[in-house]
C-alpha cells in the first residue's frame, strides 16, 4: 500500500531529501550537494543538472536507507529555493544555468523597469519592492543580454518548479514561489496583467499558478527508472522555502513568527492580510495556508557568510576535520568559542552579495572593521 510521502528541498547547497509517512512522522533523510558559482561580483549561478541528479541520487539513497520499495511512496512533494530564474525549453531542458535568489547582476534592469511602472504600484500589487533580487529583472536582463536564449524559452521556473517540470511534463509553479518574480498580483492570486504589460513580457511564458497542495501531474514513464520511482507517481508542486519554513515552524495562525537561519536569513510571521512598509523595506509572501499571508524581512547572507569564512579563512580546520570525518564548523565553532565576547573591537559586516531588507543596496559589500 502507498502510505510514504517523498519530500525534496532544493536549497542553496544542495537538495535535502525526507521521507514521511502519513501521520508526518519522519523515517529518513538524505542530503546531496552541488555548487554555486560565482563567475563575477554580484552573479549567483547554479547548473538545474546539478538538481535532478541531486533529486535522483537523494531519492535513491533514501529509500535504500530506508529499506522501503518505491512502491510505497504515495507522492513526491517540493520545496525549493525562491526567486530564480531557469529558462527552460518545451521539453523542460534548461537553455541555460539557473540565475538563482542570491544574484544581483540586473540592477539596470530593475531600473529600467521603475521607469516603466511605479515602484509603490509594484509594491502595493505584488507585496515586494522592484529588486533585482526577483525573478522580473533577471528574465529581463536575459532578454537584454542573451535575446536568442529568451527568445527560444517556453517556460521561465524556479527551481522546484523546474524538476517538477521535469518528472512530469507540466509547467506550473503555486502561489508562493510565484510572489517572488515581481509579475504576481498578491491579493488577486494571478500575474499582474498591469506589470506585464509595462515591461512587455509575455504571460505564455510563465507557468500556470497552482495551490501549495495541488497534485499537477505524474512521474513520467520515461524518467522513472532514472529518478528511481515508480511511474505514476503523484507530483505535488509544493512551495517556496520561505513559506515551507513558516508552515513547518508551526507559523500557521495569525500573529505567530518565526525566525529562520539558512545560507540567507529572515524574519516572517502569519497574517490575514498583507502588510505594506510605507518605506517598501518589509515585503509579504503568499503563505501556504490559502487566504493567508507572510509578511517578511530578511538578509542576504547569514549561513552564506559562514559558509565563506570556512572557504576562505578555515582550510586548516576543513583538512583537519576531514581526517577526524567531522564537520568543519564543529572545529570552527570551537575556534570562535575562545573569542572574548565583543571579539575585541573586531566588526564583520557580511555583505557579500549586497543586502535585502531593510537596506536593499545591491552595491553593498562585506567588510572586517
Amino acid at each position: 500500500m502507498k502510505t510514504l510521502i517523498l519530500a525534496h528541498d532544493l536549497g542553496t547547497t544542495g537538495d535535502k531529501a525526507t521521507l514521511f509517512d502519513g501521520q508526518g512522522t519522519l523515517i529518513s533523510s538524505a542530503f546531496h550537494g552541488y555548487e554555486t558559482d560565482y563567475a563575477q561580483i554580484g552573479w549567483a549561478e547554479q547548473n538545474p543538472q546539478d538538481w535532478w541528479e541531486a533529486v535522483c541520487a537523494s531519492t535513491r539513497d533514501l529509500l535504500q536507507k530506508a529499506r522501503v520499495g518505491r512502491d510505497e511512496v504515495a507522492c513526491i512533494v517540493f520545496s525549493g529555493q525562491m526567486m530564480g530564474c531557469v529558462p527552460v525549453d518545451r521539453n523542460a531542458r534548461p537553455l541555460r544555468n539557473a540565475i538563482i535568489w542570491a544574484d544581483q547582476r540586473s540592477v539596470a534592469q530593475a531600473n529600467w523597469m521603475a521607469g516603466r511602472i511605479s515602484p509603490t504600484e509594484v509594491y502595493r500589487i505584488t507585496g515586494h519592492r522592484l529588486s533585482p533580487s526577483y525573478s522580473a529583472a533577471k528574465m529581463l536582463w536575459i532578454r537584454d543580454h542573451q535575446p536568442d536564449i529568451y527568445k527560444e524559452t517556453y517556460k521561465f521556473l524556479h527551481a522546484k518548479d523546474a524538476i517538477v517540470a521535469r518528472l512530469s511534463g507540466v509547467f506550473v509553479t503555486d502561489c508562493s514561489d510565484a510572489g517572488g518574480m515581481n509579475l504576481y498580483d498578491l491579493e488577486q492570486g494571478i500575474w499582474s496583467e498591469k506589470i506585464l504589460h509595462a515591461l512587455e513580457i509575455d504571460p505564455d511564458q510563465l507557468p500556470e499558478i497552482h495551490k501549495s497542495i495541488d497534485v499537477v501531474g505524474e512521474v513520467k514513464h520515461d524518467i522513472a527508472e532514472e529518478v528511481g520511482l515508480a511511474a505514476g507517481t503523484p507530483v505535488v508542486i509544493g512551495g517556496g522555502d520561505g513559506s515551507c519554513a513558516a508552515t513547518g515552524a508551526g507559523v500557521v495562525r495569525e500573529g505567530a513568527a518565526y525566525n529562520y537561519i539558512g545560507s540567507s536569513a529572515w524574519i516572517g510571521l502569519a497574517t490575514r492580510a498583507p502588510i505594506y512598509d510605507p518605506d517598501m523595506r518589509t515585503f509579504t509572501w503568499a503563505h501556504l495556508v490559502p487566504g493567508m499571508f507572510t509578511p517578511t524581512g530578511s538578509m542576504q547572507t547569514a549561513g552564506g557568510a559562514y559558509q565563506w569564512v570556512r572557504d576562505q579563512l578555515c582550510q586548516p580546520e576543513s583538512e583537519f576535520a576531514a581526517k577526524l570525518g567531522v564537520s568543519p564548523y564543529e572545529l570552527i565553532n570551537l575556534l570562535a568559542a575562545q573569542s572574548p565576547i565583543g571579539a575585541r573591537g573586531l566588526v564583520f559586516l557580511p555583505y557579500l552579495l549586497g543586502e535585502r531588507s531593510p537596506r536593499w543596496n545591491p552595491n553593498a559589500r562585506g567588510a572586517f572593521i
